[in-house]
């Protein structure tokens, strides 16, 4: 985003009642020294399992981890072939073939197994890759991996892996342990298939970590399993049940509730996550980008958003408006100034309560990148009249749980990963698991 486009924004919006450029929240903590000391009761390690949990149970009953998880491979879903090198550098495809699937013209069967390693796109899947019809007609490719071989695949996807520091790696690996098997048994107990998806619905997996021979790469490689082997087992519980781990890109200046972003697992299944916590990495980044009037040319925080006609026409459509909103305005906003709900106004004046994130849905999680809007143009409760609608806004994700840009800063000023995770998830605490069990 170009400096002048933000200044123009800036000066358009401030007669509003708008905040300026990303101005940082009343509630966001005032500015001290830039090392954001960790607090000395932060530093426990984890313990050992001791308490018995309500999810991913053992057949005794005891809280446990899966030995496997089968991960469904978006990105190959549904194509009427696939292929890949296996662990012999033996190049293969499957088609599908009937009501089955053939490997390079044989028998057709059910199901093919193959062991791993595999290598397809680029890409390399350890344990053993499963083949299947897929039940809209093509194929479908299931990686079966070890947990923890998991585990480094989603760190190594969701983080800059070549500088992430040991405690950036170690916090990551605990969330993304405590997601998998805490979303693996919430699929069991509701007679779901017990499987994960490599993408952003649950986590970003994309295989092994792939590196080349340069001694940087070396050393990342290094830390990465250092990290994973470090945190063996180790997973977040809250009360009697593992924690609702969720992560995302930069909460912009805080972090937000889990019941106000996910009422639909609170409703369905009781769930408890974090609750929200001042983020000061991204409130100082925040005042820092609002003095600038810019965002910050290397490590941007904020973002600027244009909704076109076509767009809010696709609003209208989403929300039944019979024709594009008249108007966008926060029903109920939170403490970071994370727009919650929003009233979209008719034609008729008449308005529709949705929850934010179902129009984060509808425009794009790419193009409304998160909830915390600092301004609109027009500003919000302004008739729109059809033409573009801008957003201003900071953040990137649904802003629960561990925030990966205050978290960098954080380790970067020598937090600890388990001083980490009990400033992002208040009231959880690190358990260590020793068994195993198989997922089925």
């Amino acid at each position: 985003m170009r400096r002048a486009r933000i200044g123009a924004l800036l000066a358009l919006v401030a007669p509003a009642a708008c905040a300026p450029y990303l101005a940082p929240t009343a509630s966001a903590p005032p500015a001290r020294d830039p090392q954001f000391r960790a607090p000395d009761s932060r530093t426990a390690s984890p313990e050992r399992a001791g308490t018995r949990a309500a999810s991913a149970r053992a057949a005794d009953g005891a809280l446990a981890l899966p030995a496997h998880v089968d991960v469904v491979l978006g990105f190959l879903e549904d194509r009427p072939a696939i292929a890949w090198t296996d662990a012999s550098n033996r190049q293969r495809t499957a088609r599908t073939a009937g009501s089955g699937v053939s490997v390079d013209g044989a028998q057709p069967t059910t199901r093919v197994s193959v062991p791993g390693p595999v290598t397809i796109d680029e890409r390399i899947y350890d344990g053993e890759l499963l083949v299947t019809r897929h039940p809209e007609g093509g194929l479908r490719a299931i990686a079966r991996v070890p947990l923890e071989a998991y585990v480094e695949g989603v760190v190594s996807s969701e983080l800059a892996i070549w500088s992430a520091s040991p405690a950036e790696l170690e916090a990551q690996a605990i969330a993304a342990r405590t997601f998998a098997v805490a979303t693996l048994e919430q699929r069991r107990e509701a007679g779901m298939r017990v499987r994960l998806t490599d993408g952003v619905l649950d986590q970003a997996f994309r295989g092994r970590f792939v590196h080349g021979n340069s001694a940087g790469a070396r050393a990342a490689a290094r830390r990465l399993a250092d990290a994973v082997r470090t945190t063996t087992g180790a997973v977040l519980v809250r009360g009697d049940r593992l924690e609702e781990a969720r992560f995302h890109a930069a909460c912009g200046g805080r972090t937000a509730h889990f019941a106000d972003v996910f009422r639909r697992e609170v409703v369905e299944r009781g769930a408890r996550g974090p609750t929200s916590v001042a983020c000061r990495p991204c409130a100082d980044r925040a005042r820092k980008e609002s003095a600038a009037g810019a965002p910050d040319a290397s490590r941007p925080l904020g973002w600027v958003v244009d909704l076109s006609e076509a767009t809010l026409a696709q609003i209208g459509r989403a929300f039944d408006l019979g024709g594009p909103p008249r108007g966008i305005v926060p029903a109920r906003i939170d403490d970071g100034g994370r727009w919650i709900d929003v009233a979209l106004y008719d034609a008729k004046g008449r308005s529709k309560r949705v929850e934010f994130d179902a129009l984060r849905r509808v425009v794009g999680y790419t193009e409304l990148k998160s909830g915390v809007i600092a301004a609109t143009l027009p500003r919000a409760g302004t008739a729109l009249r059809g033409g573009p609608l801008r957003i201003q806004g900071r953040g990137r994700g649904h802003g629960v749980g561990l925030c990966q840009e205050g978290m960098r800063d954080l380790a970067a000023a020598g937090w600890t990963s388990a001083q980490i995770l009990a400033l992002y998830y208040p009231g959880a605490r690190i358990v260590r698991l020793q068994s195993a069990v198989p997922t089925g």
